[in-house]
């Protein structure tokens, strides 16, 4: 083990570094990600990274609905970026070496193999703009995450942790089968 170890509301220790598909674990993924706030938590209410999966793995191809549910899955273990931070700094640089390997993993471990398809990248960013809409305060966005700007039709609300988080678990096991 690395001294970049954490320990998961399981018990398990997470090496950051160095882990291994038996360290990865849906209720801690569910737990971590249902506490994680989108938007680096400057929204109207709490709106976690699992309200975000959840709705979208209903807004792709069946197929692709349990890749969209964990896409985000690795933040449960490195926490989150905001995207500014991810993509235009030295820092989200560094932070993507670790994060791509892991969540990588993740899928493995879940039976999903190979990139995310394009549906994936596209309801993301939908996702991103209804979110935007109905959880910030308005202010124009410099950079544009997607040519359209469309947003998602979903209607988001305030949910507590413990309903997030059986929201997302029952998700995942009406998908992994």
């Amino acid at each position: 083990m690395s001294q970049a170890t954490i320990e998961t509301s399981s018990g398990i220790m997470f090496d950051i570094l160095n882990p291994t598909p038996d360290m990865i674990n849906i209720e801690d993924i569910a737990h971590a990600g249902s506490q994680m706030n989108r938007f680096t938590g400057h929204c109207r209410f709490p709106y976690p990274v699992t309200q975000h999966e959840r709705l979208g793995s209903y807004l792709v191809p069946e197929e692709h609905a349990l890749r969209f549910l964990l896409h985000d899955a690795s933040e449960s273990y490195i926490a989150d970026m905001n995207r500014p931070l991810k993509h235009f700094t030295a820092a989200g640089h560094e932070y993507r070496l670790i994060e791509a390997p892991l969540q990588e993993m993740i899928y493995a471990k879940f039976g999903i193999f190979g990139p995310d398809p394009e549906c994936i990248h596209e309801i993301d960013n939908q996702m991103l703009y209804a979110e935007k809409a109905q959880l910030m305060a308005g202010a124009e966005w410099t950079h544009t995450w997607s040519k359209d700007r469309k947003a998602a039709d979903v209607q988001l609300f305030e949910l507590s942790f413990r309903e997030n988080k059986w929201r997302y678990l029952k998700r995942f096991y009406q998908l992994y089968q």
